[in-house]
């Protein structure tokens, strides 16, 4: 592989970096289209911090954006982004279930 698949990698990955991000992205999994207003409400994060994430997520190719009058309707461009971040999710949460057995077994 080129380093350049690497560093696209990298950029992907850091979309969701952010905690908000992955909020948003938990919204978005289910494959439907979703304004602002429905991710806002849904996450209570403010509503104009979630149009800069998702501007930030559309940029790095992550979502898509389409115009519909006065609303923007978004929807995850690959489905395989979400099921990536929920493996790495089950996998955090393994690892803090060990963690939790072995402060337990350390008691």
């Amino acid at each position: 592989m080129t380093s350049d698949i690497y560093q696209r990698q990298a950029d992907l990955c850091s979309v969701f970096s952010n905690p908000k991000r992955l909020q948003i992205l938990d919204v978005l999994q289910d494959g439907a289209e979703h304004t602002v207003s429905d991710i806002q409400h849904a996450t209570d994060i403010p509503q104009s911090t979630v149009s800069r994430h998702l501007k930030l997520m559309r940029d790095r190719g992550a979502v898509h954006k389409r115009a519909d009058g006065v609303y923007n309707h978004y929807v995850l461009t690959d489905e395989r982004i979400a099921e990536g971040m929920n493996t790495m999710r089950e996998v955090l949460l393994a690892q803090l279930e060990r963690e939790d057995d072995l402060v337990g077994a350390e008691k």
